[in-house]
């Protein structure tokens, strides 16, 4: 790109000279001409960027230094004058009533010329960026309604804007420059306000704010005023700077004030309390991706503090995820980019995953933010975990449909069993009547052990329906695990090591021996299925205690005294799918024809028959946890 060059003008009488200099300095600059100073001030009005101005000093009609007196601070043009004579005089008025950046005599030296050119449109440039930098000042300070003022060492002011002018009574700010302020406002306030600035200037580091009271010819006014020191670069202070706001009105409503504050805190410290203590998150985004607000819980629920990012960037940046959970919410769903559209209440239900939290139901309430004009200026949402709530509702949804399936299981099985009561009686009559060699023998005797088969089946089915009849007895969970442990580690297989740890002294629980080891063997051999490549298995006995909340929780139990009995394993877990679905008879995990899906589900009915429950943990990756939960009894028979 080519730099645009600095523009010229030349002001001389003689032609000749025009040329030369037009020759001289052209291959640099854009140059303007011109043989007197009346046409020289007309193209000036016309051509405000000219950087450099040239002028002969002696002209017909207009000499130099007149012409420079006419153009004065109009322009900020450099000035160069050109005189072939010694007229001091005729210099030193351009010097005071022209402002030349530098005279040369004739004849000129080129090089000299040319620097001096060069120096004068570098000037210009900075003169112009000078300029505009305080002018940009003046409009700024000019433009607040607060009184803006800036003192040198000695307490006199160096700047003031036109707010602080007219609230000392003044109507034009160059009239209190130069001033103190206990010259424009004598008496003790004006003083104390000197002395306490003083003081400011010699403190490091300080800043002061407060209130001060100036007599003027109309009365008194306060002001509400923030100062500090300013220092150079070098770190020497130069001078203070202030801010001063009437508040006259204030003051005088003094008393009105101080409740309306006190009011104003005590809601303050109300909605703060709230917005802490809440259960819900609160979150305000404004239209730009900006949070206005973003209380402790939502940062709690979401996991990500407030950022700012493009509306469009929330539901990536902060894991927001629709039913489904394979993509970030499309803008379109988000509720809060919804109720920034203006829908009056958004209800929705997301799914919150990123690196803080790594999976939650959130229910969003969304409506619009508008301001006191009506304009939609952005959202507010509430924020509700229901995770858990949406758990209990997924087991309560899973207890209901066990129990259906336990009383068809149940049903099922005592009319199967009644069946097979008489195939069992016949088969036996008929192997009685039967001899050895008898060719229908084999069959009868196939009829009678698929019977038998059977029978273990509607067994299971019973345990799990909790229709079985149960031999229960008091005896030591420890001791009965204890008796366990040897067909237990032959069960498992060298490429799983077992571990038992047992409660000190466990409380005494009332089961069916004989049930609770199938119970233990159930879950150990679950376990072992799940850690094919090897792993490791562990079993422990802990005495607890229930309260109300915990009792009436997933577990669905009395509060009170339990033993319980935590079996774990390292395998790769289950998914909340396979989850939801363990204790459903018949349902497994593994080939067709390898299981009959019964084991999990006589662990569940053995134990509920028994007074207690299980509690299953398990993630992928993480391995399972079965927790069985057993009443503790009194006595210790």
């Amino acid at each position: 790109m080519q730099a645009v060059r600095e523009r010229v003008l030349l002001v001389d009488d003689e032609p000749q000279v025009l040329v030369a200099l037009e020759d001289l300095l052209g291959d640099e600059y854009t140059v303007f001409t011109s043989e007197s100073g009346e046409r020289a001030l007309e193209l000036l009005a016309q051509e405000p960027d000219i950087a450099v101005v040239i002028t002969d000093h002696r002209m017909p009609r207009m000499s130099g230094d007149e012409f420079l007196a006419r153009l004065g601070a109009s322009s900020d043009t450099s000035r160069i004058l050109v005189t072939g004579f010694a007229d001091l005089a005729g210099v030193i008025r351009a010097v005071n009533e022209g402002r030349i950046f530098a005279y040369v005599t004739k004849p000129w030296d080129d090089q000299d010329l040319r620097l001096k050119v060069k120096r004068g449109a570098e000037h210009f440039r900075l003169m112009r960026e000078l300029n505009a930098e305080r002018r940009l000042l003046q409009d700024l300070m000019n433009s607040v309604s607060d009184g803006i003022y800036f003192k040198d060492t000695e307490l006199k002011f160096l700047r003031v804007n036109r707010a602080f002018a007219r609230s000392l009574g003044a109507a034009d700010p160059a009239s209190i420059v130069g001033r103190r302020l206990s010259e424009i406002s004598p008496g003790p306030e004006s003083e104390a306000v000197e002395a306490q600035e003083r003081r400011l200037l010699e403190q490091p580091d300080a800043e002061e704010e407060g209130l001060r009271r100036v007599n003027l010819a109309t009365g008194s006014r306060w002001f509400s005023e923030s100062k500090g020191r300013i220092q150079n670069p070098e770190g020497s202070v130069i001078g203070l700077a202030g801010i001063a706001r009437d508040v006259t009105e204030r003051v005088r409503g003094d008393e009105a004030l101080r409740r309306s504050e006190e009011r104003f805190r005590e809601q303050s410290r109300v909605l703060n309390s709230v917005l802490a203590g809440m259960g819900d998150g609160a979150v305000v985004l404004d239209r730009d991706g900006g949070f206005l607000l973003f209380n402790q819980r939502a940062e709690r629920i979401l996991g990500v503090g407030p950022r700012r990012v493009l509306p469009s960037e929330l539901a990536q940046t902060y894991g927001i995820y629709a039913g489904d959970q394979k993509s970030p919410m499309a803008t379109e769903q988000n509720p809060l980019l919804r109720a920034m559209t203006g829908e009056e209440l958004t209800d929705a239900e997301v799914f919150i995953k990123n690196q803080s939290v790594p999976g939650a139901n959130v229910a969003v309430t969304a409506t619009p933010l508008r301001d006191e004009d009506g304009n939609l200026i952005g959202s507010i949402a509430l924020l509700r975990d229901v995770t858990h709530q949406r758990k209990l509702e997924r087991q309560v949804s899973q207890s209901k449909k066990m129990e259906a399936i336990e009383r068809l299981a149940g049903s099922v099985a005592h009319d199967f069993n009644n069946l097979l009561s008489v195939v069992m009686s016949y088969s036996s009559m008929l192997l009685k009547d039967l001899k050895p060699l008898d060719p229908l023998r084999s069959d009868v005797e196939a009829i009678r052990k698929a019977g038998e088969r059977a029978s273990d089946l509607t067994r299971q089915l019973l345990a799990f329906s909790r229709r079985q009849v149960l031999a229960p007895r008091v005896v030591d969970l420890n001791q009965l695990v204890q008796d366990s442990e040897m067909s237990l580690r032959r069960s498992l297989g060298e490429n799983v090591e077992f571990v038992a740890t047992y409660e000190g002294e466990p409380w005494p629980v009332r089961v069916d021996p004989n049930q609770i080891s199938l119970v233990v063997m159930n879950l150990a051999m679950n376990g072992r299925e799940a850690m094919q490549g090897g792993g490791r298995l562990s079993i422990e006995t802990k005495n607890v205690v229930l309260d109300a909340a915990a009792a009436a929780g997933p577990l669905e139990l009395q509060p009170g005294r339990y033993v319980v009995l935590e079996v774990r394993d390292t395998g790769g877990g289950m998914d909340v799918e396979t989850l939801a679905r363990i204790f459903e008879p018949f349902f497994t995990t593994k080939e067709q024809g390898k299981g009959t899906g019964l084991g999990l589900a006589t662990v569940l009915g053995i134990v509920k028959q028994s007074g207690g429950n299980v509690l299953v943990d398990s993630e992928l990756g993480r391995g399972t946890s079965f927790e069985v939960y057993l009443p503790a009894c009194e006595d210790r028979e």
